[in-house]
């Protein structure tokens, strides 16, 4: 069969009000910096436009994938689909204690505005790469504290492309875990519930969280953060692998992180592949040695021609 051209869907998918780049390389728009060209990178200039592409794309069967940040994502060299962004959905509300965020916004710009307006509740996530549909979507948390438990409602798309509004309280929200992971729905607005704070205790608080991060996290390479969820409470995944010396292994320039053994960086010119052998090693080893099976934290995409 040959292989379609996707390039002839670029006046239709710009009509639909997005921004169109040709043989992106995803390697830009991944903290890890792993991933090869895709025919189509779109970013869609509004929730509307982004469900009028979904459909078209459904109805064309073209396989799909979104993305926000990138912060815990790891892309093939070969993806054949389109790549859809949230980056334009980065419109910011504030209204009392109330702060409306489209899923693109990146979570460290949200907690500087909140700083700004003397809001606190969301310093626990400072340093945090990622963007606020991804933190939503996995419930990302840190330091004792969980996206989740701020948010007061959330508007998302459905398996059948229609835009929905439900409260936080119904969103299922546990470690690493959603309704919108469970059932694949994309979030495109988040309403969080704050409150007023002291713009001093809230920076000084900011500046405790982030030297933690850079006590603790090899923020000095690229990565994709933590590779593994906790299969359960008291069960570290960083620790078990440094116990089994597993420190720095390395295939390629894929290295498990010399400062924390829960993540893996990038040395330099990692490849997907390297980082999915290191992974398969690793959850091996941890099996071997205690007879849990590890699941990962971080996306890997499969590769589509």
């Amino acid at each position: 069969m040959a292989k379609r051209d996707l390039r002839r869907y670029f006046g239709d998918l710009y009509m639909q009000g997005a921004d169109i780049r040709l043989e992106e390389p995803m390697s830009w728009h991944t903290t890890i910096r792993i991933g090869g060209r895709v025919p189509l990178f779109v970013s869609p200039y509004s929730i509307d436009s982004m469900v009028k592409i979904l459909k078209m794309m459904e109805n064309e069967k073209i396989p799909n994938r979104l993305i926000g940040g990138g912060s815990n994502v790891v892309c093939p060299e070969h993806y054949g689909g389109i790549v859809l962004s949230t980056a334009h959905l980065n419109a910011v509300k504030i209204d009392g204690t109330s702060v409306t965020a489209q899923a693109g916004v990146p979570v460290n710009t949200l907690i500087w505005l909140c700083l700004s307006e003397g809001l606190t509740g969301m310093e626990f996530l400072t340093g945090l790469p990622g963007t606020v549909g991804g933190a939503v979507y996995m419930n990302a948390g840190a330091f004792g504290g969980e996206i989740g438990s701020l948010v007061k409602s959330v508007e998302y798309i459905d398996e059948n492309y229609d835009l929905h509004s439900i409260e936080g309280s119904l969103c299922q929200f546990g470690y690493r875990y959603s309704l919108f992971k469970e059932r694949g729905y994309k979030i495109m607005n988040v309403e969080f519930s704050l409150a007023k704070g002291k713009r001093e205790a809230i920076e000084s608080k900011m500046g405790e969280m982030l030297r933690k991060r850079l006590e603790k996290q090899p923020l000095d390479l690229p990565s994709a953060g933590s590779v593994f969820v906790r299969p359960y409470q008291d069960f570290f995944v960083g620790s078990t692998i440094e116990k089994l010396g597993l420190k720095t292994l390395s295939v390629g320039d894929a290295q498990v992180s010399s400062k924390h053994a829960g993540f893996i960086v990038n040395r330099g010119k990692a490849s997907y592949t390297d980082v999915v052998l290191l992974i398969e090693r690793l959850k091996e080893s941890v099996f071997e040695a205690t007879g849990v099976t590890l699941s990962t934290e971080i996306e890997l995409w499969r590769e589509v021609e």
